[in-house]
C-alpha cells in the first residue's frame, strides 16, 4: 500500500558504521546514515461472499501491507550522496514472505543523489502511477483495500518494476517529475520490458500529479526476470487474462489525481485510461473516476467517505461496470500507533457478472461487502 506512510528512526552512531562502514574508505571524511522503519497492520475482516459464503477471519495488511525495510545514506561531499533502500513485505498472520517470497520483494535499490540535478536509482521500485498519483485515491488515507477493482490502473502499488533505472527531478517550485525504464534482461529486448514518467504539484492546501505506464509482455513465462513478473501481476485481477483466458500482452495505464484540503472537509479525485491488449487479439479499455471527502473531527480522529466508478469496453462488445462506496474511519493513539474501521461495498452492473473487492476472491452474486477492524503500528 501507499510507501509514503513511512516512519524512519535513525540508529545509534555503532550501528551505523556497522551497516555501512564497507561502504566508506577509512581516510573518507563523508557521513553514513542508515534507518529502520516498517509497520504492521491487522484487522478482522469479514467479507459476504467469497466464491459463495461469507467469510471472517484475519487479515494481515487490509489498511497498508506490513513490511520493514533499511534506508542507507553516505554523503559523498558537494551536495552528492549515494542512497539504498531494502525493503521485505510480510504476512502479519503467519509470518510468510510477500511479494511472491522475495526477501526484499517490495523494494530492492541502490542509486546517486545530488541536490540541485536529483537522483538516479536502479532495481526494484514502484511505477509513477504508484510513486506519482495514489496519494489521490481514499484507499491512501481512510478507505483499506477499497481501490479500483483489481487495481487495474496500479494506482495501489500491485506491480512493481524490476531492473529498472528511474530519474527523478529535484523540487522546482512546488514541480517535480521523474521517469523510469524497466529493462527485459533478455535478448528479447522489447519483450516484458516496461517504461513509466509522471509528475506532481504542490501548492498549498493543492496537491496534484499525473503519470503513464506502459508495460510491454508483462509477466511471460518465457522472460521470467523481466521488469514485470508474475508473483504480482493481476494480483485480485479480473482483467490479467481476456474472456477467453489468453495472456496480456500490454498495458498502458495514464491517469491523473488531486487532492485539496478546504479546511473543513479535504477533497480526493483522480481519474485512470487503462488499455488491455491480449495474446487472442482481443482487447479492453478501463476507465476509473472517483471522488471522496474526508474530514478531522480531532487531530486524532479522521473519517471519510468516496465513491468509485469503474466501467469497461470489451472489443468483443461486452461493457462490464462497478461502483463502489468506500466508508473508513482512523483514530490515532499516538504518533506511530492507530486503530481503524472500514466498509468497502460494491456492486457490479452492465455486462460485469461478479463483484471482486481487492484481495479477495470474486463473489458469485454482483455484490460484495467488507467490513474491517483493526490496529496499525509503524516503527
Amino acid at each position: 500500500m501507499p510507501e509514503h506512510h513511512h516512519e524512519r528512526r535513525a540508529l545509534a552512531a555503532s550501528a551505523c558504521a556497522l551497516c555501512l562502514g564497507t561502504l566508506v574508505a577509512p581516510s573518507a571524511r563523508a557521513q553514513s546514515s542508515v534507518a529502520l522503519y516498517g509497520l504492521v497492520s491487522t484487522s478482522l475482516q469479514y467479507v459476504s461472499n467469497v466464491g459463495g459464503g461469507s467469510q471472517t477471519g484475519l487479515a494481515s495488511g487490509t489498511m497498508q501491507l506490513p513490511r520493514w525495510g533499511i534506508m542507507g545514506r553516505e554523503e559523498l561531499g558537494g551536495g552528492n550522496a549515494a542512497v539504498l533502500r531494502l525493503e521485505n513485505g510480510f504476512n502479519s498472520i503467519n509470518g510468510t514472505f510477500g511479494q511472491g517470497g522475495r526477501m526484499f520483494g517490495r523494494f530492492a535499490y541502490v542509486g546517486l543523489e545530488n541536490a540541485r540535478l536529483g537522483s538516479v536509482t536502479l532495481g526494484r521500485q514502484i511505477d509513477e502511477m504508484s510513486a506519482q498519483v495514489s496519494f489521490s485515491e481514499a484507499a491512501s488515507s481512510f478507505g483499506s483495500i477499497g481501490t479500483h477493482i483489481g487495481d487495474n490502473d496500479n494506482m495501489f502499488l500491485t506491480v512493481r518494476l524490476n531492473n529498472s533505472a528511474r530519474y527523478q527531478s529535484p523540487i522546482w517550485r512546488g514541480l517535480s517529475f521523474a521517469a523510469q525504464y524497466g529493462f527485459s534482461n533478455a535478448a528479447a529486448f522489447a519483450r516484458n520490458r516496461a517504461y513509466s514518467i509522471g509528475a506532481s504539484y504542490q501548492n498549498g492546501p493543492l496537491r496534484a500529479a499525473t503519470a503513464l505506464t506502459q508495460m510491454n509482455a508483462p509477466a511471460v513465462p518465457n522472460v521470467p526476470n523481466g521488469a514485470v513478473d508474475a508473483s504480482n501481476y493481476a494480483y485480485s485481477s479480473p482483467f490479467g487474462k481476456s474472456l477467453a483466458g489468453a495472456t496480456a500482452t500490454l498495458q498502458r495505464i495514464t491517469g491523473a489525481g488531486a487532492t485539496y484540503d478546504a479546511g473543513v472537509v479535504q477533497i480526493n479525485a483522480n481519474y485512470t485510461n487503462v488499455l488491455l491488449d491480449y495474446a487472442d487479439g482481443s482487447g479492453l479499455r478501463m476507465q476509473n473516476a472517483e471522488f471522496g471527502l474526508s474530514h478531522h473531527f480531532t487531530p486524532r480522529l479522521l473519517a471519510g467517505l468516496a465513491y468509485i466508478y469503474s466501467w469497461g469496453r470489451y472489443s468483443v462488445g461486452e461493457q462490464p461496470r462497478w461502483r463502489q462506496i468506500d466508508i473508513g474511519s482512523d483514530y490515532a493513539l499516538s504518533k506511530r500507533t492507530d486503530l481503524f474501521v472500514a466498509a468497502i461495498l460494491q456492486w457490479a452492473a452492465g455486462d460485469a457478472r461478479f463483484a471482486q473487492i481487492f484481495g479477495n476472491s470474486a463473489s458469485t452474486s454482483k455484490v460484495q461487502t467488507a467490513l474491517e477492524a483493526g490496529m496499525r503500528l509503524k516503527f
